[in-house]
């Protein structure tokens, strides 16, 4: 056969992958970056994300010496364990970095690749389920590219789920195909999700324990000797390698949670069971979807959600249509016809649904608007580490894998009852179903954040740093009240991480003592913070202070007391041609485009040096503003 014959025979094989990878990369992933001119999501935790990534980038180079201090909210210690830490899913972006692309492209790339990967997972697992190559394309898609997945594309740290499909077909081994070894690679699956995200993880061993229960009636009596014999015809390097994989996987996963035990016990962190309640979905979470234009309509009648954008649950009305229809199916004979593997099919589809159905029940709050009925969900607030785990709706990231499972059925159901001559029918019928998935993802708002936003809002605050920065400098940049706080926050991570010094600022999913923001506008001085860092660790004041000393701060504290030995005559202390407020001496000249606060001392006199904008003010030595 020619090279010719053989490509057209497989593209006209594959075709269905090409056709929903294609929808998904050009349909998505390339608008969510903007053909790689942007990173998805804002300013906050997109570039949080780089920076845990970049820090990451900065230890296997030699550049940081300590794994678990990125340097933010210094001097505290220990910090990467307060959110997750990428150790999973870091390669993609290191391998960008060390070929010379920026931080920003290195971030859309790792995000590109992230997506891409769980597609081809899904696929890979979904075929080795005996779903066809058109439905196992199609169930990719969903759980890579349903509506909930998108909604979470502005937090980065949910991107890498590769390994849920993985993990779930070494289970339907393990418990359907009765294969002792599918414990080891089950184990290694669960330990990698877990270092790619905490969060995802822990949803995991949830639908684990879900579909185990849905997988009860599966369990014949010879289930425990079909196992033990399974082990029997292992041999004896595979039984070594098996035990030895289990054990690494598990010791790994042991070390990561510990150290978040500790820091976890160091800070005295302790989950919100209110702040947990109101994450949990309610029956109408499954109906939100604010971001698609096609339908949004059918979560606006919904306007009491608390935390309306951890909410967005609702798969979208072709995914739905497709989901119900494949509930149905496995319960009938007359879609199991012309199926070749339709009972291993109809049976992974029924655990599908069960766990489905388990975990919609365990998580959900019932009440319309956040009643006040519990959720089961919320026995479970006793076990240690639960409470640590806020948003419970993201649970459906994980619950797009039976929903992919059951889609995928559906599919098969569809395009096996047609005649097998009949293909302009299928070919119909195939167009109808990518159509009807594709469409939500066509109509979905991309909320992205163009590379030039983030060039632009380091290169102002670079600006007024001092020419030489000394070695052992610590970075503050104070809010000044234009934005959200967070904002300033990563400002001041994102800066002090490319001059290779500690920040006192932070952001993350906790915070120490002392970083306790009340409000967007919250301005909180160093001298708050470090204070708070010296009552938990005993330090005296002249410690503190020998922090305090290294201190460059930049932007003027919304809680200075400022005094005449402030400011020296002739001395500009901050840039002020920048339009944010900056502080700055001007004494007896007029000031363009600068206009300086009044502010009178209890002897009567007045001290100039607050300078905002948009004004011409002529200050005198006598009388002041």
């Amino acid at each position: 056969m020619s090279f010719f014959a053989k490509t057209k025979t497989y593209l006209g094989l594959y075709y269905p992958f090409i056709l929903f990878a294609s929808l998904g990369f050009f349909g998505y992933l390339m608008p969510s970056v903007d053909w790689f001119r942007a990173t998805p999501g804002d300013l906050a935790d997109g570039r949080f994300n780089t920076v845990i990534l970049e820090h990451l980038f900065g230890w296997v180079s030699g550049r940081s010496d300590n794994l678990w201090n990125p340097g933010f909210f210094y001097p505290n210690q220990g910090v990467l364990a307060f959110s997750d830490n990428h150790f999973g899913s870091a390669l993609p972006y290191l391998l960008l970095r060390w070929l010379d692309f920026s931080r920003e492209a290195a971030f859309s790339g790792w995000y590109v690749f992230g997506c891409s990967l769980n597609f081809i997972a899904s696929y890979i697992v979904l075929r080795k389920l005996h779903f066809s190559i058109f439905a196992a394309s199609a169930g990719a898609f969903v759980f890579s590219f349903s509506l909930p997945v998108l909604a979470q594309s502005g937090h980065a740290q949910l991107t890498y789920r590769f390994a849920i499909p993985l993990a779930f077909y070494e289970l339907w081994n393990f418990i359907y195909k009765r294969k002792i070894n599918a414990l080891g690679l089950l184990a290694f699956w669960v330990c990698v999700q877990f270092y790619c995200s905490i969060y995802l993880g822990f949803f995991l061993l949830f639908l684990f324990l879900a579909s185990f229960i849905a997988s009860l009636p599966l369990l014949k009596n010879n289930f425990f000797s079909a196992l033990v014999h399974s082990w029997l015809n292992l041999k004896k390097i595979s039984q070594i390698s098996l035990v030895s994989l289990i054990i690494v996987s598990i010791s790994g996963l042991f070390l990561l949670l510990q150290k978040y035990h500790q820091v976890a016990s160091i800070y005295g962190f302790k989950g919100s069971a209110w702040e947990v309640r109101q994450m949990l979905p309610r029956l109408e979470s499954y109906l939100v979807a604010d971001h698609s234009l096609l339908s949004s309509f059918i979560g606006s009648w919904f306007t009491e959600i608390p935390y309306r954008s951890e909410h967005q649950m609702f798969f979208g009305i072709g995914v739905s249509a497709l989901f119900i229809f494949g509930c149905l199916a496995p319960w009938f004979n007359y879609f199991s016809r012309n199926r070749p593997y339709a009972q291993s099919q109809n049976a992974v589809a029924k655990v599908a649904i069960f766990s489905f159905l388990i975990l919609f029940l365990l998580t959900l709050k019932f009440g319309v608007g956040g009643g006040r009925l519990a959720s089961a969900y919320e026995y479970l607030f006793a076990i240690p580490g639960v409470l640590s785990i806020r948003a419970v709706t993201r649970m459906v990231i994980v619950l797009g894998l039976p929903v992919a499972i059951v889609v995928a059925l559906g599919c098969d159901s569809l395009l096996n009852r047609i005649q097998q001559t009949s293909y302009l029918k299928k070919l119909f019928i195939g167009i109808f179903i990518a159509t009807l998935l594709s469409l939500e993802l066509i109509f979905f708002i991309n909320y992205r954040t163009p590379y030039e936003a983030w060039v632009k809002r380091k290169s102002n605050l670079v600006a007024l740093l001092p020419p030489t920065i000394p070695p052992n400098s610590i970075l503050f940049i104070n809010h000044h009240g234009s934005s959200p706080w967070y904002l300033t926050e990563v400002d001041a991570m994102v800066i002090a991480q490319d001059l290779g010094i500690p920040t006192i600022n932070g952001y993350s999913g906790k915070f120490p003592p002392g970083h306790d923001h009340q409000s967007p506008n919250s301005c909180i001085p160093y001298m708050h913070r470090l204070k708070a860092y010296g009552k938990v660790h005993s330090l005296s004041d002249e410690q503190i202070n020998g922090y305090v000393k290294n201190i460059i701060e930049i932007m003027p504290s919304c809680f200075k007391n400022y005094k005449i030995s402030d400011f020296s005559l002739g001395t500009s202390i901050y840039n002020a041609a920048t339009p944010d407020c900056k502080q700055a001496l001007f004494h007896g000249k007029p000031i363009r485009g600068v206009f300086l606060k009044k502010i009178k001392q209890t002897d009567g006199t007045f001290l100039e040096g607050i300078a905002c904008h948009d004004a011409l003010i002529l200050v005198s030595p006598e009388t002041g503003l």
